[in-house]
């Protein structure tokens, strides 16, 4: 069997790894375009790659040969199985289904992409919103900013609503309950397990949270002359409240002023002794119409075409955004060549993102500072200790927008149908302790986030992302002295993270780069007390 085995293996990865270049660079150009003929372009790969696992003779096939153990003790070939076998499982869905959500996903690309913001007669970009909430000191401004950034909401709503109906069709076909739950449990996360630790975490997190947001408040209150108990959403630092405005005395965007990005990424990359200028010389990293505002790291083809899209201004959110998407860079560029070409890649999304997330964090680190901004001993400690300050109220507060939006996704796959708008506003009331507008409820605010309606049950791998790196960094810490300019921290994550590639489940390569498991305590014992 495992010659035959190998063999049907080899000709469906070859199948596979055509689509999946084809479809990459159909998303690159629409992502640094937005033209109708490109976001037309990626609307038709997206279906044949949908149609193409949609095909139940292949998923038939690669679900018996994974639960009878076919590999007969050859551990490539039996994890290349498992992942086929999820793989398609994924994608059993029929052809009309397929066909509407194709020119759904169409619709709501081409909207997010090009969708700017109106005020005042004016369309702004993501960034210029973002400059308003971090800078602007009118509250109804800020207001009129915030409220223009939800404008895309009532174009999307429903797009999203049916297209979740479409995804939960095809996931109770397959015998789950709905979507959520699916893509969880195919991605390789038991949802009961994320469900019960997410709650788990909020009780941990609920009293440290209310003091770092209380503390936050007084500051927010003052500078903008209202009182604490009247704050609105739109006097924090962005449209959702999932990053930490600048308070605590010290600006962290100022010393972004005049600086180089690139040059910033390459001595924090170099430091470590990894390369990530050929990554650059493909990349897309300045604003300009048409182009996707968010940010991304795709690697094209498994084979070393790796590219970054930022939208890169001089501020500490852009700087750990380069830095965070450089680390899916080099993380996916250092994944050996030799490796069967389905195990090319990180073996779960939330290992790349844990790389990701802790090179983005880099810029709170004073050693950081020291080495790569050229400040002072001096002024690196005490950045350091406003560093470890906002550190902590960003994780707590990022944490908290975490849990809106997988109980979001979580209530909206359970019922569709529901009262989206009120559930919304329900949990960022509850997790957040924001105030609710005045006539929201007829706002389908929830619809402004990207994500929700095309990356749907992604956001818990931010959080333990999050939670793996403060892992890492412990075993760093201890062996290598620390992260920042030290290559043998560099040859930890080329060795132990990025050599194993897609081998084994993504918990069993933590503890083969650790010594244990995914342990959540980290994150409680260094920011919950």
């Amino acid at each position: 069997m495992p010659d035959s085995l190998r063999a049907a293996v080899d000709e469906t990865v070859a199948q596979i790894a055509e689509r999946y270049k084809a479809i990459n660079l159909k998303q690159w150009e629409a992502a640094t375009t937005g033209t109708p003929e490109a976001l037309n372009a990626m609307a038709e790969a997206n279906g044949e790659w949908m149609r193409y696992f949609a095909d139940p003779e292949p998923y038939q096939k690669f679900k018996a040969w994974d639960e009878d153990n076919a590999a007969d003790g050859d551990p490539l070939l039996a994890r290349q199985v498992h992942l086929l076998h999820l793989m398609f499982a994924e994608g059993q869905r029929d052809p009309h289904t397929i066909d509407e959500m194709t020119e759904l996903q169409k619709g709501l690309d081409d909207a997010y992409t090009n969708f700017r913001a109106a005020v005042d007669g004016k369309r702004l970009t993501a960034n210029a919103i973002d400059q308003i909430l971090a800078t602007e000191n009118d509250s109804e401004k800020r207001r009129e900013a915030w409220e223009a950034s939800k404008q895309i909401g009532p174009v999307v709503a429903d797009k999203i609503r049916r297209l979740a109906e479409l995804r939960n069709d095809a996931a109770q076909r397959m015998g789950y309950d709905n979507f959520h739950r699916m893509s969880l449990a195919l991605n390789e996360l038991d949802p009961d397990w994320l469900y019960a630790m997410l709650d788990e975490l909020a009780a941990k997190t609920d009293e440290p949270f209310r003091h770092v947001k209380a503390e936050m408040d007084a500051e927010l209150s003052k500078r903008f002359g209202v009182p604490v108990e009247e704050l609105m959403p739109w006097h924090y630092a962005d449209p959702f409240f999932q990053r930490a405005p600048m308070v605590g005395g010290l600006n962290y965007d100022a010393l972004f002023e005049g600086k180089d990005l690139v040059d910033l990424a390459l001595k924090t990359y170099d430091g470590l002794g990894m390369e990530v200028r050929g990554i650059l010389s493909r990349s897309d990293l300045y604003e300009r119409e048409g182009k996707d505002q968010h940010a991304f790291c795709t690697h094209i083809d498994r084979e070393g075409d790796v590219r970054i899209l930022c939208n890169l201004q001089p501020s500490l959110r852009w700087t750990e955004t380069i830095l965070h998407e450089l680390g899916h860079g080099v993380y996916d560029s250092n994944i050996p060549s030799d490796l069967p070409w389905l195990l090319r890649s990180f073996p779960h999304i939330l290992t790349t993102e844990a790389m990701a997330m802790l090179m983005g964090a880099a810029t709170l680190d004073p050693d950081w500072h020291e080495q790569v901004l050229g400040a002072s001993a001096d002024e690196a400690a005490e950045r350091g200790q406003a560093g470890a300050a906002r550190f902590r109220l960003e994780e707590l507060i990022f944490a908290r927008w975490v849990m809106v939006v997988v109980n979001f996704e979580r209530g909206m796959y359970e019922d569709p149908t529901r009262d989206l708008n009120g559930l919304w506003w329900d949990l960022v009331q509850k997790y957040q302790l924001l105030n609710k507008p005045e006539g929201r409820e007829q706002h389908p605010d929830w619809a402004a986030k990207y994500h929700i309606a095309l990356a749907p049950a992604y956001y818990q791998n931010y959080l333990l992302g999050r939670m793996m790196s403060l892992q890492w960094t412990g075993w760093l810490t201890e062996h290598a002295g620390g992260i920042i300019g030290r290559p043998a921290a560099g040859q930890f994550f080329m060795q132990r993270i990025f050599a194993p590639g897609n081998t084994m489940h993504w918990n069993d390569a933590l503890e083969f780069a650790t010594g244990e498991k995914l342990n959540p305590d980290y994150f409680v014992q260094k920011f919950a007390y």
